[in-house]
């Protein structure tokens, strides 16, 4: 089960912005604390959730930003995962899969008929979302 974050974790979540933004391309890019601080906080002020999960005694083990983005194509909005993360010590328990799942509820539960999220080509958890379902929607190239 998945609950809101309390202020605590999510300044927490903010501290560990910079080293979760550089996990999550599989190293490729780098990206200041001050930068991906403001990208969060940014997607938090826009009014997307922070959701964890915590462990046995309480503490954070994993969580999820969920909100919404418009597709500029369609015009219609869609249920958006702007980041999910789950502590090393926690990791390969099936948390992410808790995480990606219960978002998705979430998501659906508030009227979005799809849901999205970028993933990397470097992310080791790429994977993962493909055996949950998610089907690559566009690749960006760079040179």
């Amino acid at each position: 089960m998945i609950m809101p974050a309390t202020e605590e974790e999510k300044q927490f979540i903010i501290s560990r912005a910079a080293v979760t933004a550089k996990e999550s391309t599989g190293s490729a890019m780098e990206i200041s604390q001050e930068k991906a601080e403001g990208l969060l906080e940014a997607a938090l002020y826009s009014g997307a959730s922070l959701y964890v999960t915590r462990g046995d005694v309480g503490q954070l083990t994993g969580w999820i930003l969920l909100g919404k983005q418009m597709d500029f194509i369609t015009g219609k909005p869609v249920g958006f995962m702007f980041e999910l993360y789950v502590l090393p010590p926690y990791r390969k328990k099936g948390l992410g899969k808790l995480l990606i799942q219960e978002g998705v509820s979430i998501l659906k539960a508030r009227g979005y008929e799809e849901v999205r999220f970028n993933v990397y080509t470097a992310n080791p958890a790429k994977e993962m979302y493909s055996r949950l379902g998610f089907k690559e929607l566009q690749t960006i190239m760079y040179i």
